[in-house]
């Protein structure tokens, strides 16, 4: 079962992997008429995005019984606070171009500017709430 605290991870391994995926196999999508190298670096941060996927799943692996020695609660909580600062940019790039009077013009790749807008504040949010958790207390293993 996924805890409230582990929660952020799943839903950010599971948008992330759709988003890499795209960046990777369809950089044109993301950014229509992109020159070659324009293309290798959103190939890149579609590597950065399917890495930060498989941290994810790293935490989703620790047990309940892990995750009460300090070293892997204080981990998860920094991953956490990093994973939910990533999701300021998405983010902000969604609200300008949503301010955008270009905004018509653009690709709607993977539901466009507002569902990202969405989808990026409740991952912040859920990021930002696993962080801020505490981690059980040791005295709750096997209640």
């Amino acid at each position: 079962m996924i805890t409230a605290t582990k929660l952020p991870f799943a839903v950010h391994a599971v948008v992330e992997t759709v988003a890499a995926l795209s960046f990777i196999f369809r950089p044109d999508a993301q950014l229509p008429g992109c020159s070659p190298a324009a293309k290798l670096i959103l190939r890149q941060y579609g590597g950065l995005l399917l890495a930060s996927s498989f941290m994810c799943a790293a935490v989703l692996l620790i047990t309940d019984n892990d995750a009460v020695t300090g070293t892997a609660a204080t981990t998860m909580q920094l991953q956490a606070l990093a994973l939910g600062t990533y999701h300021v940019w998405p983010c902000y790039r969604a609200w300008v171009r949503i301010g955008s009077r270009e905004r018509g013009r653009g690709a709607t790749t993977l539901g466009g500017p507002s569902l990202h807008l969405v989808v990026h504040l409740v991952c912040f949010g859920l990021f930002m709430f696993s962080a801020a958790a505490s981690p059980p207390s040791s005295s709750s293993i096997g209640r």
